[in-house]
């Protein structure tokens, strides 16, 4: 253990001894975040959906940087968590968290709120990791499915983790929003009105502590053998930031759009290990792999789903992907039931059910503590 992170655990444990004298209020919320400075996704959603006159709700958000200056903030911020963690009744997480794993006294319920609706690559504890997760109470997640796979990454009972769906999902269920959302890209976009699109988005490779890498992918090699029809746009990983693929006059840099309204305009999409493959599984669109590194990725990482059972062309190379799409090998016919097994509700309540389950939380445990 470095000589900060025996610091930081002196300060959180002195800091852990006076915050126990205060109570834990019934029906105090705070959301954490190390990847936004600002509410979003699923977080935004639920806060936006929350009565502020039935719940006390207090936010926690810094976006994490590895520089000096950044982890002096992480270190002040860790305490402030701290009192926030320990004194609320429901910590709303979306990604992984030291406090809580180290710190979290009893009475607090933490509900992980996966920025994910799945996972094809293994994470959390199901992985090598530099300290392992713990003290989570609740995951959400879209399907019974994951409850395997979610107990193993977050270390909590397969009872827990809880099949009831994603908020940032809403949408996609939402016939309204996916064509305002159409209809605003084209009108943002006029030149991909009546082109056949290609989404190319990829997770990243490597982590936060070694890096962040991209797997090659020749754009150009691709759309030179497709129709003057056909255009690619992209949008890598945040992590990634504004990573580029060549220029090319059919080949668009969407990084800065959200992804979500780039499903609504796509014909098909490109991904890999990507989470980002069920959410579009909605939409019942046309699906490949683009995996040249399947092997090495698989049984270095390890994965929860093997792609060969989702049965959509998986291609080591780009011309794999181009006669995929030219002999219009990627068919839509079994996206459905993939539809079915991933997503037990598709009814675009899925906040208000995640809501209720806060009330219920409040509701059984007031003024418990």
């Amino acid at each position: 253990m470095g000589i900060q992170k025996l610091i930081l655990n002196f300060i959180l444990t002195i800091e852990s001894l006076i915050i126990s004298i205060f109570k834990i209020k019934s029906n105090k919320v705070t959301f954490i975040s190390l990847e936004s400075d600002q509410l979003t996704s699923d977080f935004k959603l639920i806060y936006d959906q929350l009565d502020l006159n039935e719940f006390d709700v207090h936010l926690c958000l810094i976006k994490y940087h590895k520089d000096l200056w950044g982890q002096f903030l992480y270190f002040i911020n860790c305490m402030k968590q701290l009192y926030l963690i320990n004194t609320s009744k429901i910590v709303l997480l979306h990604d992984n968290n030291y406090v809580v794993s180290h710190f979290k006294r009893e009475g607090v319920i933490v509900l992980q709120v996966w920025h994910a609706c799945g996972a094809v690559k293994k994470f959390g504890n199901a992985i090598e990791r530099q300290y392992p997760i713990a003290n989570y109470d609740y995951v959400l997640a879209t399907s019974s499915y994951w409850q395997k796979a979610y107990s193993e990454a977050f270390s909590i009972p397969e009872s827990h983790v809880l099949p009831i769906g994603l908020p940032r999902t809403d949408e996609l269920f939402d016939k309204h929003w996916l064509e305002n959302s159409q209809n605003d890209m084209l009108y943002k976009y006029p030149f991909l009105k009546d082109k056949k699109i290609i989404l190319y988005a990829p997770t990243f490779r490597g982590n936060i502590y070694k890096g962040f890498t991209a797997i090659p992918f020749d754009s150009l090699k691709i759309i030179e053998q497709l129709p003057d029809n056909y255009i690619i746009i992209y949008k890598y990983h945040p992590l990634m930031g504004d990573y580029q693929l060549a220029k090319h006059e059919r080949i668009y840099n969407m990084n800065h759009e959200d992804t979500h309204a780039l499903f609504s305009i796509c014909d098909y999409l490109i991904s890999d290990f990507s989470s980002i493959i069920f959410d579009y599984m909605i939409l019942e669109k046309k699906l490949l792999f683009y995996v040249p590194d399947y092997i090495e990725y698989s049984q270095y990482l390890g994965v929860f789903v093997d792609l060969n059972d989702l049965h959509c062309p998986i291609c080591y190379q780009e011309d794999a992907i181009v006669n995929a799409i030219k002999n219009d090998i990627c068919q839509v016919e079994h996206m459905k039931e993939l539809k079915d097994i991933f997503f037990k509700y598709q009814d675009g309540m899925s906040t208000q059910r995640v809501i209720q389950f806060m009330k219920e939380i409040v509701d059984n445990q007031r003024d418990s503590y």
